[in-house]
């Protein structure tokens, strides 16, 4: 099976790439489907969040903006 790598693309379209650092079921969540709520970090270990449901932005706690997820193989 093919490895999917990840990238978060920001503001400036910079783009960095990232690996999951945790991802947890939100059992609060309004919707029919539990939702997935994931947490990426760099490599120079900074640490963004997903910021909405379909899970494709993102916010970094050091870093201004909101940024894209980018996913490859």
């Amino acid at each position: 099976m093919d490895t999917l790598h990840l990238f978060l693309e920001g503001p400036g379209r910079e783009t960095i790439a990232v690996t999951t650092l945790d991802a947890q079921m939100d059992s609060h969540s309004q919707a029919a489907a539990e939702a997935t709520r994931r947490t990426l970090v760099d490599g120079d270990g900074n640490i963004a969040e997903q910021t909405d449901k379909s899970g494709y932005r993102y916010q970094f706690r050091e870093r201004f903006g909101v940024w894209s997820l980018i996913v490859s193989d």
